[in-house]
């Protein structure tokens, strides 16, 4: 156990991976915990960014890899390749002992599919930014999902922040070194750092071998630009154009920084009871703080800009929800909902076994029943036994009822803590 833990969503699944299958490998964007995590459960390591610890495994990784005592950390596998066929043919040889191999590092084998030899030996968990349950609540509670037909799904803490306090919060971001930069008032300087080492050495790394040289300042600009469209449904031609590139440079910059796990969109949601759906995706960086750095906004600028607020706290549920839905131990999918003439938009669709829930995000303190209308549409749309209830996520105190199976929850109603 490493002193000061913050226990992760993760950890559960983490754990229950390494007591059934021999390989697991963490990834997640840069300076998201990996290697904390990892070391929480590894009895030894070998930390490849290291030149000595490096230059052994070059020489033999059959040999580096062979003695534990397991579970054995590989971490930045990407510093020495053939450390990954060495752990295939480790794993085929003996397949049957569990929690041998933790492997954390670059997640670049999702643009060099061909170098990747561990597929079907090897368990994946997603590492995403501090959630506010990480943060304030209680980590260790089922997934969302998992406990959705309890009665305290959203336990509401006594004394729930307010407006304020949750662009704090926003702004803070889930990197763990974000927020200690920020409670030692040096947040701005942590990022600058941030987005540096993102469009410098990580870019390098992942078009290293495909014979195509990439700007880091171009990609600056159009990390920017998702940056200032986060939460919105945007064609990819548009963030093109707001970055000043081409449809093509765009695109490739756009799985760059999905691999990065510094975006991640939000696909279509498509049924055939509706029609007349957008098939356009839903545009989030993966991180409320750092899309509110990249845009140029804090606390006073929050409080003034109503459009770049919404984007913000909109950012930062969703990554909430998404930690929630990558920790369920069902199949859990996330979707938003907007009609093609824009008439009906729902932010959140997570379908989960044969249900639907809707999520919208408000700022307001006091949502109505008007805010639920779309979900409501929606619930009206679908059989009683597919839809699995709809929530308005607010900034006020008070969880209460907007409709069948319809509520209004505090935003801190998603970090599990029992009410008192």
């Amino acid at each position: 156990m490493i002193a000061g833990y913050t226990l992760r969503i993760a950890d559960s699944t983490l754990a229950r991976h390494l007591a059934a299958w021999p390989a697991e490998f963490i990834t997640g964007p840069r300076a998201v915990g990996k290697t904390t995590t990892a070391l929480r459960y590894a009895r030894s390591a070998l930390r490849l960014d290291r030149p000595s610890e490096r230059g052994f495994v070059l020489d033999d990784p059959h040999a580096a890899i062979a003695e534990g005592p397991f579970p054995l950390l590989i971490d930045e596998w990407q510093h020495a390749p053939d450390v990954l066929l060495a752990v295939k043919q480790a794993v085929d040889a003996d397949l049957y002992p569990p929690g041998r191999y933790i492997i954390t590092g670059s997640a670049r084998n999702d643009l060099h599919a061909g170098q990747w030899p561990l597929t079907g030996r090897i368990l994946a968990l997603q590492l995403w930014p501090l959630t506010g349950r990480e943060r304030f609540g209680d980590a260790s509670a089922p997934p969302l999902f998992d406990r959705w037909d309890t009665e305290d799904r959203f336990a509401v803490p006594a004394n729930p922040p307010g407006i304020l306090d949750y662009l704090d919060i926003a702004l803070d971001g889930g990197f763990p070194g974000a927020v200690a930069a920020s409670a030692a008032d040096v947040r701005d300087d942590w990022m600058r750092t941030y987005v540096d080492v993102a469009v410098t050495r990580d870019l390098d790394e992942l078009s290293a071998g495909n014979g195509r040289r990439r700007s880091p300042e171009t990609l600056r600009r159009f990390l920017t630009a998702c940056a200032l469209h986060t939460s919105g449904v945007v064609p990819g031609s548009a963030l093109a154009r707001s970055a000043g590139l081409d449809h093509r440079t765009a695109a490739g910059y756009h799985e760059i920084l999905t691999v990065l796990r510094l975006m991640q969109d939000v696909p279509a949601w498509h049924s055939n009871r509706l029609k007349r759906l957008t098939s356009m995706p839903k545009r989030h960086l993966t991180d409320s703080g750092l899309a509110a750095w990249l845009m140029g906004v804090d606390r006073e600028g929050l409080k003034r800009d109503t459009d770049a607020r919404g984007r913000i706290i909109d950012t930062y549920v969703t990554a909430q929800i998404r930690t929630e839905a990558e920790a369920s131990r069902g199949r859990v999918h996330m979707f938003h909902l907007r009609t093609q003439g824009g008439e009906r938009e729902i932010d959140l669709i997570v379908e989960f076994g044969r249900r639907v829930a809707a999520f919208e995000v408000k700022t307001a303190s006091a949502p109505s029943p008007r805010d639920a209308r779309h979900i409501d549409w929606l619930r009206r749309q679908l059989p009683a036994e597919r839809f699995a209830g709809g929530v308005v996520f607010h900034t006020g105190p008070r969880r209460y009822g907007l409709g069948d199976r319809i509520e209004a929850v505090p935003i801190a109603g998603l970090w599990g803590l029992n009410q008192t």
